[in-house]
């Protein structure tokens, strides 16, 4: 064999070596599969409940009118701040002061009435002492002195009655000094008037129902009304911190606290539910009305804002933390595990004390370093598989 054959053939053994390494390698490669993976870090986390809700007047009063009448004189606009006592409003007196006057001419027609009655039961009591003294010396006869006994205690009577009705007419006189007074509506407490329902000329009638002239609030603090979802309500409790955000200023927070939460929904005040359709609505959502108190000394809040509460629940600092996509296992009691990948690629499962969470990321109490390479995603999934061959070890031949 010449020299140069002899050099082809060794070249070809090569080669054909070489790709036989090349496919080897990348059979045995392409079995390692490659993960998607995160390192702990240090963070904040934030346990938190959101909701949205409106702002109202801590204190809101609809001041209205006890008397009938025309609107004579309104005096605050809206967005005057008033003091109590202050006068707001005033309805034509006209007739309160027509039926003062016809209830005080009542009283001195009564206080007349009974100044008669005094006289004719002195003039009474007199003929019945005469009569008296005639029939002790058989002057007189029996008849007339029961007359005038029974004179004299008709005129008592009368005398009673009248004292009644000069009572009632003294009330009456009362009662229509009231109403007179009615007629100058004043402010109950201080605040600020936010809503004017009604016009100067316009009449109102509260014979029926008590018609509201005007809508105060006291808006140095104001309440932020929410509703909590069932799954919440458990983990928030009166006291606790939050804040919230208004459209017009969605970068600017607002400090407010959790003052109370009702014990039942609000559909518990519908008198026309019935327990019997209780299966039906288990597909709604049920949620518990919240108040949270916000001071407001600028007035920059007002009534009927849209607000988006966040009521913290739970606040660390510096936590080892992973996102919560990397947990394989969570029993919600502080234990749960994941996937860590070790420097020669394979994958074993680890288990871990847990601590609070947010939306997207749960503090490891114990269980991992920094240094850590944890599976993430869908090869959570992936990387269980493939732990599960390691723990089974390779097979033999199958015969």
């Amino acid at each position: 064999m010449s020299t140069s054959r002899r050099v082809k053939i060794l070249s070809t053994a090569a080669a054909v070596a070489l790709l036989s390494t090349g496919v080897w390698f990348y059979a045995c490669s392409s079995d390692t599969p490659a993960y998607m993976t995160v390192s702990p870090q240090l963070r904040e986390i934030k346990n938190q409940v959101f909701a949205t809700g409106t702002l109202a007047g801590k204190v809101e009063v609809d001041v209205g009118a006890q008397v009938s009448g025309q609107i004579k004189k309104l005096y605050v606009s809206k967005g005057d701040k008033v003091t109590t006592g202050q006068l707001l409003c005033e309805i034509d007196p006209q007739i309160q002061e027509n039926n003062l006057r016809s209830a005080q001419a009542q009283e001195k027609l009564i206080e007349a009435q009974i100044g008669a009655k005094k006289a004719e039961l002195i003039k009474n009591q007199l003929e019945y002492q005469r009569q008296q003294t005639l029939k002790r010396s058989d002057a007189t006869s029996a008849q007339e002195l029961e007359l005038a006994r029974a004179n004299l205690q008709v005129s008592q009577a009368d005398l009673a009655a009248l004292d009644a009705q000069y009572q009632q007419a003294i009330i009456a006189v009362d009662d229509a000094q009231t109403n007179l007074g009615y007629t100058q509506i004043r402010a109950p407490m201080d605040g600020t008037v936010y809503a004017i329902p009604v016009e100067e000329g316009q009449t109102v009638n509260a014979n029926q129902t008590t018609p509201t002239i005007l809508k105060l609030a006291k808006l140095d603090v104001m309440t932020v009304e929410t509703e909590i979802s069932e799954a919440d309500v458990v983990r928030v409790h009166p006291g606790m911190p939050a804040t919230f955000t208004i459209l017009g200023l969605q970068n600017q927070q607002f400090d407010a606290s959790l003052v109370s939460i009702d014990p039942a929904p609000s559909s518990a005040e519908d008198s026309t539910s019935q327990s019997s359709s209780s299966s039906a609505s288990t597909t709604e959502a049920v949620y518990y009305n919240a108040l949270l108190d916000v001071y407001n000394p600028d007035g920059l809040l007002r009534i009927d804002m849209t607000a988006n509460v966040t009521i913290t629940i739970a606040k660390k600092d510096g936590v080892l933390a992973i996102p919560l996509t990397a947990l394989r296992s969570d029993d919600y009691q502080g234990n749960g595990s994941v996937y860590v990948l070790a420097a020669d690629g394979s994958v074993h499962e680890q288990m871990l004390a847990l601590g609070i969470r947010d939306e997207q990321y749960i503090e490891v109490v114990s269980g991992l370093n920094l240094d850590d390479f944890v599976v993430i995603g869908d090869d959570v999934a992936t990387a269980e598989a493939e732990a599960l061959a390691q723990d089974r070890g390779p097979r033999g031949p199958m015969r």
